[in-house]
C-alpha cells in the first residue's frame, strides 16, 4: 500500500503547492522553481518523505489572501527530479500521478500548507464504454490536430501517438492544447469521463477552427 493512504483510499496528509496560474494533470510533467521559505521548508520534508506532493490552482479573487482558496480538485505528483540550490532554492520536475478531493486543511507546526485528501478513482470499464462515442469524436479531433501540426510541432505529434489510453490522451490534451488555465482547471475538475471529454472536444474544435481543420463529426449538434 502507498505511503499515507488507507483502504479506502484517503490521503491522511499530503503537502499542497497553492499556484495561481498552474494545473497538474495525470501523466504531465511539470518544472517548479521554488524560493518563498516555507515551501522550500516544504520541498525538504517531501524529499525525507515519499517525495509526493500536490498541486491545486489558487480560486480568483484570493491570490492576495494569507491563505488564498484553492479548487477542491487537485493534482498530486511524485518528484522526479529535484535540485537544490544556493540560498536553499529549488528547481524541481513534478510529474502528475493521479487527481485528489482536497477535504480538509490541517493544522500542524509546519508553515506550508497541508491537506486530508481523497483520491479520485480511474476510470472504470463501464465508464468507457459509456464514453465510446465522445471517444471517437476525440480520436478524430486528434487525427485532424496531428495533421496540422504535424511541420510546426512535431514533439507535441510524438506526445499524441505515445499512448493508445484514451484517459491518458485525454489528459495529454489537456495539458498541451487547452491555452486557459481556468479551462484546464475545468478539465480536471469534471470526474465524469463522458463529460470530460464532451468538454475537451468542444474546445479542441475552438483551436482547429483556426486551422481549418475540423473533422467530420466533431462538433455538437
Amino acid at each position: 500500500m502507498d505511503q499515507g493512504i488507507s483502504e479506502g483510499g484517503l490521503i491522511e496528509s499530503v503537502p499542497v503547492f497553492p499556484l495561481p496560474a498552474a494545473v497538474l494533470f495525470p501523466g504531465i510533467v511539470i518544472p517548479l522553481h521554488i524560493f518563498e521559505a516555507r515551501y522550500c521548508s516544504m520541498m525538504a520534508d517531501t524529499m525525507a518523505d515519499d517525495e509526493r506532493m500536490a498541486i491545486a490552482m489558487i480560486k480568483a479573487g484570493t491570490e492576495d489572501d494569507d491563505a488564498p482558496e484553492v479548487h477542491s480538485v487537485a493534482g498530486i505528483g511524485h518528484v522526479i527530479h529535484c535540485e537544490k540550490l544556493l540560498g536553499g532554492r529549488y528547481n524541481v520536475l513534478v510529474q502528475g500521478i493521479g487527481r485528489i478531493k482536497l477535504l480538509e486543511e490541517l493544522k500542524g507546526e509546519q508553515e506550508y500548507r497541508r491537506f486530508r485528501a481523497q483520491w479520485v478513482p480511474q476510470p472504470t470499464d463501464d465508464d468507457i464504454e459509456e464514453a465510446k462515442f465522445e471517444l471517437l469524436r476525440l480520436q478524430g479531433c486528434v487525427i485532424s490536430l496531428m495533421g496540422s501540426i504535424l511541420q510546426t510541432d512535431a514533439e507535441l505529434v510524438e506526445v499524441l501517438r505515445s499512448t493508445s489510453d484514451p484517459v491518458k490522451l485525454a489528459d495529454i490534451l489537456g495539458a498541451t492544447v487547452v491555452g486557459k488555465v481556468e479551462q484546464q482547471q475545468d478539465l480536471l475538475n469534471t470526474l465524469h469521463l463522458k463529460k470530460r471529454i464532451a468538454k475537451l472536444i468542444d474546445l479542441m474544435v475552438d483551436v482547429l477552427a483556426t486551422t481549418g481543420e475540423i473533422p467530420p463529426g466533431a462538433q455538437s449538434n
